[in-house]
């Protein structure tokens, strides 16, 4: 029997055009990439939503800590491009409230959940040593 191979998928708020949109500035593969259109999701994970989550200075702080400016720069551009390419309404999520939705990192092997990590604020992220840790 062949070995499992790792998949990484990636979902987001906004349109499933969005998520096509960015999976081609980025340069990842678009089957890897998925849209909660309406926050059902979101939802369902139990996922931060909410003013009180985003606008957090110890936290926003700290994002930008944990970023050098090149992948800061690079992430905006992307999202500038594809606001470009297919227009801010189509990129944005449909309902406005699903801006304000944090978002978490989960690591799976089979159904057998190995991570599971709850964004609570902006920049409120997984370290990567614990994603890393939970795929060996």
């Amino acid at each position: 029997m062949l070995p499992a191979v790792p998949k990484l998928l990636l979902v987001g708020v906004g349109t499933a055009e969005a998520a096509a949109e960015f999976a081609d500035k980025l340069g990842v593969d678009p089957s890897m990439c998925f849209a909660d259109e309406n926050g059902v999701m979101g939802d369902a994970l139990g996922l931060e939503k909410g003013f009180k989550t985003m606008w957090n200075p110890p936290a926003v702080d700290t994002m930008m800590a944990r970023n050098d400016q090149d992948s800061l720069k690079a992430l905006g551009e992307a999202y500038s491009d594809a606001a470009k390419s297919i227009g801010f309404q189509r990129l944005a999520p449909k309902k406005i409230g699903d801006t304000l939705r944090q978002g978490g990192t989960f690591v799976f092997k089979g159904e057998k959940l190995l991570l599971e990590h709850y964004d609570s604020v902006v920049g409120g992220n997984c370290e990567i040593e614990e994603i890393l840790t939970a795929i060996r």
